[in-house]
């Protein structure tokens, strides 16, 4: 292998060294915002369940102050959560990081043949590289972002495991 192809090599290999990380990391974030959604869903239909069954077991009586104080703080968390659930759209921002770690899954393929076969025109080679470069941006201008220390653990896993 030439100096050239060694080098378009080079930078193959580490394009998708950073796609791969990029990918890991996108699943991660993802799965993450899927348990909390579901945390927060479990969460508000198990507060507001204790709302409803403590109202309807004082309707009848007259509701200590203590119950109606711990029921009205109770509703007002269920509101809260709701809110924090709705604002945040953790389920879709899930689905978005799903969605953008297999667009890096697909241009990883594409950048493990590009890196495993030969290239007899290294020109044609370095403009095929750049137009993988341009998916990679356009995966990555259409992602949600997430936590730098999520990318380096990912970036940290995908180098232990190559």
């Amino acid at each position: 292998m030439d100096g050239d192809q060694s080098k378009l090599i080079g930078v193959a290999q580490h394009l998708k060294e950073r796609v791969e990380a990029q990918r890991v990391a996108h699943y991660r974030a993802g799965d993450h915002l899927r348990v909390l959604h579901y945390t927060l869903g479990l969460l508000l239909i198990l507060i507001s369940a204790l709302v409803s069954g403590s109202v309807l077991q004082a309707s009848g009586d007259n509701p200590s102050q203590a119950l109606t104080l711990t029921a009205g703080a109770l509703s007002v968390a269920v509101v809260v959560l709701t809110s924090v659930q709705t604002t945040f759209k953790l389920g879709e921002r899930s689905e978005q990081h799903r969605s953008a770690a297999v667009g890096f899954g697909g241009i990883a393929r594409k950048l493990e043949v590009f890196v495993n076969r030969g290239h007899a025109d290294i020109e044609a080679a370095w403009t095929e590289l750049t137009a993988i470069e341009k998916e990679i941006d356009n995966v990555e201008a259409g992602a949600p972002g997430f936590h730098r220390r999520t990318y380096e653990a990912a970036l940290e896993q995908v180098r232990a495991e190559g």
